[in-house]
């Protein structure tokens, strides 16, 4: 079978070695990251067995930390296949980029992703498994993954003559018997640096090559994708009735804890109304129902213009807070999150 490149338009790899990955996902920060292909599932990645290996610690010093827990992974797995090995390298890439706040998320199977720079050197030959953009301010982050049978000495090889040549600079790299690092970052472009990682497996003959690219202000050539809040969930089993759902929003996340005595519960909202009308409207069924309002701190939140209210009863069986803000991805909607706690009143 032919070798895949990262040209726009290719084919997905065929059925029995297609990665599979969850389709949508949104952090614990409210902000989403997006699968393109739908449908797809993700098979947990290896976990570490043993030690940190020691070139994490120059990733970690040179690098963003998105990167380390890739390389954690590579380090530490013991092979398993090809499909497994695509689907921990996808897993980790994904989770690792979905926890910036203030940052969103898409990966693209079978493609780089856009605006990713073309004079990047890629590894003749090598199959492309998946790539993600982040984007976070004005400033964009690739993350790209190729395999190749390839031996990892020849791949690292390949990786420093490449980089040490013009137009790129080599700024830093560490080799070790089974994995490389090369830091770089280019000449003719001070907005431009990445790190190539390329790891080797003898369980299952690859070498993983990992692109790390950042580009400031290289969100501004990107076109926002449309924010879809997707399918309303339901609200957890015993959510307050005394807590209302905000009207016509759409129910994006839910979450709960229930411990003896007391119930825990998380959930967010998306709606087009302004902030200040949420809030209001909180605030007055809260004061209707006979619950204590104050105003909270804002402070933590990783909304935008986001603004807190608290509220408990009398008897403080009943009590939480409400954070509305826009959201970071798609400023037309505001982000509504509902955290109650709710304890059994003693007989």
């Amino acid at each position: 079978m032919p070798d895949e490149t990262h040209a726009e338009g290719q084919s997905p790899p065929p059925a029995d070695e297609e990665p599979t990955a969850a389709d949508e996902a949104v952090t614990s920060g409210g902000y989403s990251y997006t699968v393109v292909e739908e449908g797809d599932t993700v098979a947990p990645a290896s976990g570490p067995k043993g030690g940190v290996h020691p070139l994490l610690l120059v990733a970690a010093a040179i690098v963003p930390a998105v990167i380390v827990g890739v390389a954690v992974w590579f380090f530490a797995a013991s092979g398993g296949g090809d499909k497994a090995r695509v689907n921990a390298d996808v897993s980790n890439v994904v989770n690792a980029f979905s926890q910036a706040q203030g940052s969103t998320s898409t990966r693209y199977e079978g493609k780089v992703a856009p605006g990713y720079p073309g004079d990047i050197p890629l590894y003749p030959g090598a199959k492309l498994i998946s790539s993600v953009l982040q984007i976070r301010g004005e400033d964009a982050s690739y993350l790209v993954i190729y395999d190749t049978h390839d031996k990892r000495d020849k791949v690292s090889a390949y990786y420093q003559d490449k980089l040490a040549a013009d137009p790129f600079h080599v700024d830093a790299a560490q080799d070790s018997r089974d994995s490389a690092l090369h830091q770089f970052s280019k000449i003719d472009d001070a907005n431009i640096r990445g790190l190539v990682l390329t790891a080797g497996s003898n369980a299952d003959n690859l070498t993983t090559i990992v692109v790390s690219l950042q580009v400031t202000s290289g969100a501004k050539a990107q076109t926002p994708a449309r924010y879809d809040p997707g399918v309303a969930k339901t609200l957890p089993d015993g959510f307050p009735s005394d807590v209302p759902s905000y009207p016509d929003a759409v129910l994006v996340e839910t979450g709960f804890q229930k411990q003896a005595g007391a119930s825990t519960f998380i959930v967010s909202f998306v709606t087009k109304d302004e902030i200040t009308k949420v809030m209001d409207y909180y605030r007055g069924k809260f004061k209707d129902g006979g619950l204590t309002v104050t105003d909270g701190d804002a402070s933590q939140s990783a909304l935008v213009d986001a603004t807190v209210v608290q509220f408990t009863d009398d008897k403080q069986t009943l009590g939480g807070q409400v954070t509305a803000g826009r959201l970071a991805e798609d400023k037309n909607y505001t982000r509504i999150e509902l955290q109650v706690r709710a304890t059994k009143r003693s007989s």
